[in-house]
């Protein structure tokens, strides 16, 4: 009985480190440079990181950054211009489970229609969510998540905005300098106070990013939406230029630009700072 108790604690602790060591070989520990960003260009046409798509693998980091919109309609006499700064962060609570949130602060929105200008300078939206890595095996990985977006705008002054997305990353990296990533989302608010009727949308997003050096990576997204304002709200490709400079800190400047559909905004881009810890 006694030469079987090693023979059993040892097979226990197979059993017990085999995710973990099938985990070590997925996709998410072979990036080139832990400071370069991951996943989709983060700017897009929503609120806060709303239907941007979502990375499959987990950082623990914290974010400042800044995103502009434009809207002009010559033949409607209108014009809008958003300007928003991104306070946002993400903690891997585990190695397969990752919390982050973005807070818009502050927003900043100008506006003309005809002869009428107007501008509000408010607190935006807030948005919290969660990632988990669920399968990781070879150079694939699959990371469904979950986020909320809740009615910290003042925006309008009679509407508070409240809503979800619920959505999977994919991930197939089969060298350290090159990836082909991917999202599915759904997402749906609603405007709180007024008699607005709920609105949703779906995001399917296909990209791939290269890591020319361990300091710099291009990455390239077709960004397809529809159902929020019409039957296609938009096909938008998006660019991101990635950097870092040392072990911890990152850059990135992106945009995207929708070429087809009913999405009003002409471009919609910004810059973003990654202090990975």
């Amino acid at each position: 009985m006694s030469p079987s108790l090693p023979r059993l604690f040892a097979a226990l602790v197979v059993l017990l480190l085999a995710p973990t060591a099938a985990r070590a070989e997925g996709p998410c520990d072979t990036w080139v440079s832990p400071a370069l960003a991951e996943g989709p260009v983060p700017f897009g046409f929503q609120a806060a990181d709303v239907a941007t798509g979502r990375r499959a693998c987990p950082r623990t980091e914290v974010g400042l950054g800044v995103q502009g919109q434009a809207i002009i309609e010559t033949q409607n006499l209108y014009g809008a211009i958003t300007a928003t700064g991104l306070v946002s962060g993400s903690l891997a609570v585990r190695p397969d489970l990752e919390l982050f949130a973005t807070l818009e602060v502050p927003r900043f929105q100008y506006v003309q229609n005809a002869s009428l200008t107007g501008s509000r300078l408010t607190l935006g939206q807030l948005t919290l969510g969660g990632t988990w890595l669920a399968l990781s095996r070879g150079a694939f990985a699959l990371a469904p998540s979950a986020r909320l977006q809740l009615p910290t705008s003042f925006a309008s002054p009679r509407t508070r905005t409240l809503g979800g997305e619920v959505g999977a990353a994919v991930l197939y990296r089969p060298t350290e300098r090159f990836d082909v990533h991917g999202y599915a989302g759904v997402d749906a608010d609603l405007g709180l106070g007024t008699a607005a009727l709920p609105r949703a949308g779906v995001l399917l997003n296909v990209g791939t990013e290269y890591a020319f050096f361990s300091h710099f990576a291009a990455v390239l997204d077709a960004n397809v939406r529809f159902g929020r304002r019409a039957g296609l709200d938009s096909v938008a490709p998006a660019l991101g230029l990635r950097f870092r400079a040392g072990e911890h800190f990152g850059a990135e400047v992106g945009a995207a630009l929708p070429v087809l559909g009913a999405e009003r905004s002409l471009v919609s881009g910004g810059l973003k700072l990654t202090w990975r810890l």
